[in-house]
């Protein structure tokens, strides 16, 4: 919906108006100096605008567009190129609306929920607001008769509009290069130099016109409140009432009519032993609709709003030097992704792309995702989605890296867009942390700064402040990372952590590094499927001409000024894995050019580059995780970098551009199932199997543990009782299971390798809970670590049969092969192999791949169709209000 707070109703559809889109010079129309300075210009010829002819006669580009949008979303889908030097002229979106009849008063709202970055609203030829901040709302109160009206959004040049030279930042971002934008309240997305993004110009926002209700009563603010018993629940209604009147509210069986006052107030309804709002990794996430009616008196209540909230209790658990959320009074291991929006270059889209993205997160395991301070706040329907589908979100405020200023008038800026958007956020059980932003403490102390030097009003006071005010039900944090001395360590508090990854440690660093809680982690430009690169750059490899090269080159994820892109780590990963012995401590700068592993790589051809690319990132993705999350670990937390990729190409996403898997997201959802057996190398310790469980489930079955020999003999077999009364966990050292000493993965290094394959899988009994389709019971893993050949396990894989029709496949007589039927996948080895692709062929995606395949192994791949993916995951069901 468009109103974050469920309010409103009737009013025009702004969205579906013809929108045209004016470029001028600077200052060319309807600009009189400095706000404060200047009388508010009108644009009139009698009772008649003369905007729309000024803008013909001095527009140098005119184009159709959208609101919301942006100006380049506007020139992308008017199939023109991006414009040199936006951010130096005016930009004016206008349209003809009509105004409906059966509004006595004529009062109307326009609400814009975000227009970068100085902005003015003009209506009929007359300015009605301006606007210095990118991340408000611009609200104006409109009195109108029915009939056609003009209504125009312009979007400044910054020039007009000068920020102060001094005093000047005590550090420089790393990420944004125009340091002055430390003084703009605009979202920095596209002004950070990432692939597929663009300065963020025009009204980027949701956007309403509402006519205003005659009973003068306006919602502010909904949240609710658990007590630590669980049991005693209240909803929190903020309104403000131009004059007296009546307000009821209905939510989950319980029911409050009162009087309010002219002014704010506050309502509070009671309620007894709701359903509780859960992640959905370890329970339901159940949903009450709230119902409030509004009038001046009591037997004349009109619908205001109708919403869905949730009830819930968030605390974080700090004393031990780490972060740990509980939940509902359960301590949860909190992992998800950093989102990405769905457009980076509008900011906006359907709510149900929105959607899907949410719920492709929530069907790799996550129960959060962060919003980052170097994004924009989401739309509503990302928040609504998360409701849903059980997903807690991370809510930085709008800062990364920048050095706040201490300038009053900036200060006023950031309290009046955090007035508006935490009020907004807190209606959602979804919300979990509050940040005051992305690496606001970590860049000063890369540049060397000492404590001393770092006391920042907005992080230390405002934040904070405004955060206990607003949404005290969330978890408030100061930046993202801190918690250490200093920020940067992983080991104390909320870090940002990339030894495995862009700092090219072995993956052993996840525990020499102590990591306790990663709000960022694991970033890796990991390739999308070869259909996606094809269907992008022309051929499944983008190497077929220069033009393709470059483009791929391009599209790559990287770090502002760096020598190196995120692809070359998951290259440096996949070279490290396939040529043992290559030391992986050399940094971000990477390796030297006569590296033992460089003969190999370029050797192979660039199909199978790109393979290992993606085979080494969900390697190393999903072993840090098992890692991670195993029983024992000090580790409450893991999110990565990020959600979904930018642009076509080797992004950060473990989705592609086109919101599909790649080979990181299904190695996050084996790591991550609520019910998932995990496997962990413990050193001279040996191999130790271990089964989660998240959810307050009855789990009753057997682990059943097979070795293979070299030769593909099974050598080994039994099976663990396994009885969890979740949320729990088990774990079994698993050469003590098999009867003693084995040195499975070659750790203790003694004479020659002589296993192949270790299998583990959950079977559940009888008398256990269901499970779930989302549950990940069986791992395999092949043994020998260094010692084995991993080229020849990634080349040793199933053969594609005899195609008999568009959906079948059938064996080959005495060959492995792959069978499908009814929308399944079997997929037989007679060897040992690795990272196992599945050949689902155009608009199918499987719902596995890249594990790997014991000897005589077998598995059973599901297949959906691509616009059915992802699968239904557990959604909160909504009660009514009663």
């Amino acid at each position: 919906m468009d109103d974050p707070l469920g309010t409103g109703s009737g009013g025009v559809a702004l969205k579906r108006l013809n929108w045209t889109l004016h470029g001028t010079e600077s200052g060319a129309i309807g600009w009189t100096g400095p706000w404060e300075q200047a009388e508010a210009p009108v644009l009139r010829a009698g009772e008649v605008s003369i905007l729309r002819p000024r803008l013909e006669e001095l527009s140098q580009l005119s184009l159709p567009a959208s609101v919301p949008g942006t100006l380049a979303a506007a020139l992308r889908d008017a199939g023109r190129e991006p414009v040199a030097q936006p951010d130096d002229r005016d930009w004016w979106w206008r349209a003809d609306l009509e105004l409906p009849s059966g509004e006595p008063q004529g009062q109307w709202e326009l609400s814009l929920r975000g227009v970068a970055t100085v902005s003015e609203v003009w209506w009929d030829g007359r300015r009605a607001a301006t606007s210095a901040t990118g991340l408000d709302d611009l609200v104006v109160h409109l009195t109108a008769s029915p009939g056609r009206h003009e209504l125009a959004i312009v979007c400044r040049a910054l020039s007009l509009l000068p920020v102060p030279r001094r005093p000047r930042g005590r550090w420089r971002s790393s990420l944004v290069a125009d340091q002055s934008l430390r003084w703009r309240r605009t979202p920095l997305i596209g002004r950070i130099p990432w692939a597929g993004t663009a300065p963020v110009i025009g009204p980027w926002g949701q956007v309403s016109l509402l006519p205003v209700p005659q009973h003068g009563i306006e919602l502010t603010g909904v949240r609710t409140e658990l007590d630590a018993d669980l049991r005693s629940a209240r909803v929190l209604v903020d309104c403000m009432a131009e004059r007296g009147g009546h307000l009821e509210l209905a939510c989950a069986g319980a029911v409050t009519a009162v009087e309010v006052p002219a002014g704010e107030s506050r309502v509070r309804l009671e309620v007894r032993e709701p359903a509780l709002w859960w992640p959905a990794t370890h329970g339901e996430p159940a949903l009450h609709e709230l119902t409030v009616r509004a009038g001046s008196r009591p037997g004349q209540l009109q619908p205001l709003a109708r919403r869905s909230v949730g009830f819930r209790r968030l605390e974080a658990q700090t004393d031990d030097g780490g972060f740990r959320l509980i939940v509902n009074g359960r301590p949860v291991f909190a992992r998800g992704a950093v989102w990405a929006p769905v457009d980076p270059l509008s900011l906006g889209a359907a709510a149900e792309k929105i959607e899907r993205t949410v719920r492709a997160m929530a069907a790799a395991g996550a129960n959060i995702l962060r919003i980052s301070g170097t994004g924009a706040w989401e739309s509503p329907a990302f928040y609504e989605a998360c409701d849903r589908l059980g997903l807690m979100v991370w809510q930085d405020a709008m800062l990364a890296t920048l050095d706040p200023p201490e300038d009053p008038e900036w200060l006023g800026l950031l309290e009046a867009e955090l007035r508006t958007w935490l009020p907004r956020l807190g209606a959602h059980p979804c919300l979990a942390v509050v940040s005051g932003g992305n690496e606001v403490l970590q860049q000063p102390v890369l540049w060397g700064r000492s404590p001393q030097e770092m006391a920042m009003t907005a992080i230390d006071e405002l934040i904070p402040r405004l955060s206990a005010e607003l949404v005290p039900q969330a978890v408030h944090v100061p930046t993202s990372p801190c918690g250490g001395q200093p920020p940067t360590r992983p080991d104390q508090g909320i870090s940002h952590w990339f030894g495995v990854g862009a700092y090219r440690r072995p993956l052993t660093d996840a525990r020499l590094s102590g990591v306790r809680f990663a709000a960022e982690a694991l970033a890796f430009g990991c390739p999308p499927r070869p259909e996606a690169i094809e269907a992008a750059f022309g051929s499944a490899t983008a190497d077929h001409d220069e033009a393709a090269r470059a483009a791929w080159s391009a599209a790559a994820a990287r770090d502002p000024g760096a020598a190196w892109d995120f692809e070359d780590i998951a290259a440096h990963y996949a070279r490290r894995w396939i040529a043992p012995g290559i030391e992986a401590d050399r940094g971000a700068m990477g390796l030297v050019a006569d590296h033992p592993g460089d003969v190999d790589w370029d050797g192979l051809v660039r199909e199978e580059q790109l393979r290992l690319e993606r085979a080494a990132s969900a390697r190393a993705v999903e072993r840090t995780l098992a890692d991670l999350r195993r029983p024992g670990s000090r580790c409450d937390g893991v999110i990565i970098l990020a959600a979904r990729d930018l642009v076509p190409g080797a992004g950060w996403g473990l989705l592609d551009s086109e919101g599909l898997p790649k080979a990181t997201w299904y190695a996050m959802r084996r790591a991550c199932a609520p019910v998932a057996v995990l496997l962990t190398d413990e050193g001279l310790a040996g191999l130790h199997a271990h089964v989660v469980c998240d959810r307050p489930l009855r789990l009753r079955g057997r682990l059943r543990l097979r070795v293979w020999t070299r030769q593909g003999v099974l050598s080994h077999e039994t099976h663990c009782d396994v009885s969890i009364d979740g949320p729990g966990s088990v774990t079994f050292v698993v050469e003590d299971e098999l009867g003693g000493f084995l040195d499975l993965d070659r750790n203790w290094g003694f004479g020659d390798r002589q296993w192949e394959a270790l299998a583990v899988d959950l079977q559940v009994g009888p008398d256990s809970d269901p499970v779930g389709p989302d549950s990940a019971l069986k791992a395999v893993r092949l043994l020998g670590g260094e010692s084995r050949d991993a080229l020849a396990d990634l080349r040793t894989e199933p053969t594609l049969g005899r195609q008999d029709d568009e959906s079948s496949y059938e064996r080959r007589a005495g060959e492995p092969g792959y069978r499908a039927r009814s929308g399944q996948l079997r997929l037989s080895s007679a060897a040992a192999s690795s990272s196992v692709r599945v050949p689902c062929g155009a608009g199918r995606i499987p719902l596995d791949e890249g594990f790997d395949l014991e000897p005589d192994g077998i598995r059973d791949v599901a297949l959906v169709e691509a616009s059915a993916w992802p699968p239904v995951v557990v959604s909160g069901r909504t009660t009514s209000g009663g």
